[in-house]
């Protein structure tokens, strides 16, 4: 698909450029109120009750303060990349547009030397006090310039250990009638696994899929080895041809052959994992903190008093160490808010946008309107009953979405523990958090950052990349299987190497060094 994106896009610019396209001026006023348009998806969560940003009371609220409306463009849901490059070939830009400047062909400068968005250097200095305040700092600096050093786009900065949202849960109420210690090793998930099958009839024990299983870091850090690619000691490295890999397979392997790692995890989705894990026949899966663990907890309050679901560390290889792999957010996260070469007010835009970036601003994005959404109690904000206990119905994810942007990612200073611990309703989310929140440092060390090939590398990287992850697919799933056996392995890297893994390497170590040195 990258690929696709990155050919299509290439010759949609090109289409555009020989048009002899101007941009268009878009920038208006109504009455006192200054107008800007803005390109942006249409969160799930704000769909499903409102048409558009428009709608949410955060907007509403912001428009007031500023004297600033803003013009909203959603794309049709599925089709937010076919849009966007539709809409850059046609060189009719709004004002400003939200989406990962990383995925452009040639990165956020080639962008900018297309005349599509603005560098905002000037603007940054001038205009916008508090992103300049943030942006000076060791753990935002780099991912909000380009190689180059200029400033594209206004992103999402996540708050301190606010960055884990997911890892390996397990049945806790079995590990209490087991009198088993919720693991921390590969050696002791083997026993409670084992135990799971043999004393509780567990089916599939461990359940998954794909992408959960071996596509993901999750249980290859007992076995201090990434799934894909990450950097070790500033050296870019692919795990499944390094050591340690062919170890986390044979595993799996083994769990597979003895029936407790769930033998149908290629073909399952989420309903049928929903499933297996509520009705006892697994008891261990990768699970999201806000989307999994409350849900299965709260489908099963009534039918299973007991039921509950914990969290586990990420393995360590050894009992005690802290793990080096695990899933993390980037403390700088897309979407990018950019502005175009269309806009008629940059500085205008600029201004409205580094509100987001303030004290007030990361209020109103975080919690809304005080008195409202939120009350001040003892020096902290709390919800008030219209977000955690909707008069409506709305759940809590939907009753965020309708009134500010807490939940998900989007401009702005985001998810600090004040909104966290309130939006998970069980004490189990708030263990959980605070469990893999432990390894944060740990895990940021070996976590690729958003870097920026050149459009000459990302084309040839992007074909690199799909034969070799396709390739990989195929043959992790052969060795779990037992199709291919693990005496292959040494082959399977061979062919990694046939398939120019080492260029790939290459490619992307260059463009990580860029991004340190920038």
């Amino acid at each position: 698909m990258k690929r696709i994106f990155t050919v299509a896009l290439a010759c949609v610019l090109a289409a555009g450029m020989l048009s002899g396209c101007g941009t268009k001026q878009t920038t208006g006023t109504v009455g006192e109120t200054k107008t800007l348009t803005y390109w942006t998806t249409l969160n799930a969560g704000v769909s499903t009750s409102l048409q558009s940003l428009g709608d949410v009371a955060m907007f509403q609220e912001l428009e007031k303060r500023s004297g600033i409306h803003i013009d909203f463009i959603h794309p049709p849901t599925g089709q937010e990349t076919e849009q966007f490059s539709l809409m850059i070939a046609s060189r009719e830009f709004p004002d400003m547009i939200a989406y990962n400047w990383i995925s452009y062909p040639g990165g956020p400068d080639k962008a900018i030397n297309d005349n599509v968005i603005v560098a905002l250097n000037d603007y940054v200095d001038s205009d916008a006090p508090n992103f300049k305040k943030l942006v000076t700092q060791d753990m935002y600096a780099k991912g909000s310039k380009t190689d180059s050093g200029k400033y594209f786009g206004f992103p999402a900065f996540n708050i301190g250990d606010a960055r884990v949202f997911g890892g390996l849960c397990l049945r806790g109420d079995w590990l209490k009638e087991l009198n088993l210690s919720v693991p921390e090793t590969i050696e002791e998930w083997d026993t409670v696994l084992r135990a799971f099958k043999e004393k509780k009839g567990a089916t599939a024990a461990l359940t998954g899929n794909t992408a959960s299983l071996t596509g993901r870091n999750g249980f290859s850090s007992g076995f201090d080895v990434g799934t894909r690619f990450y950097v070790d000691g500033g050296k870019v490295k692919y795990g499944p041809a390094e050591p340690g890999f062919k170890d986390f397979l044979a595993q799996l392997h083994t769990w597979y052959a003895d029936g407790i790692l769930d033998n149908d995890y290629p073909t399952n989705n989420a309903s049928i994992m929903d499933a297996k894990i509520t009705s006892g026949e697994s008891g261990a899966k990768f699970c999201y903190i806000g989307g999994d663990i409350s849900r299965y907890m709260k489908l099963m309050e009534e039918k299973d008093p007991n039921y509950e679901l914990v969290a586990a560390p990420y393995p360590s290889v050894e009992k005690g160490k802290a793990p080096r792999f695990m899933l993390l957010e980037d403390d700088v996260q897309a979407p990018f808010l950019a502005i175009t070469t269309a806009c008629a007010d940059v500085k205008t835009a600029v201004k409205w946008v580094d509100y987001f970036y303030s004290e007030e601003g990361r209020m109103l994005v975080n919690f809304g309107i005080e008195g409202d959404t939120y009350n001040m109690v003892d020096g902290k904000p709390v919800y008030t009953d219209k977000i955690l206990h909707s008069p409506e119905g709305y759940s809590i994810n939907e009753a965020m979405c309708r009134n500010f942007q807490a939940s998900y990612p989007t401009t702005g200073l985001k998810q600090d523990e004040d909104y966290l611990t309130q939006y998970y309703q069980y004490p189990q989310q708030i263990d959980a958090f605070q469990l893999w929140a432990k390894n944060v440092e740990s895990g940021s060390k070996t976590k690729i950052p958003q870097i920026t090939p050149l459009l000459e590398e990302s084309e040839e990287m992007a074909t690199l990349s799909a034969e070799i992850l396709t390739y990989t697919e195929e043959m992790i799933l052969k060795f779990v299987q037992g199709a291919e056996p693990l005496s292959n392995y040494e082959a399977f890297v061979e062919g990694l190497k046939r398939l120019n893994l080492d260029r790939y390497l290459e490619l992307q170590q260059t463009a990580y060094d860029r991004y340190l040195a920038r």
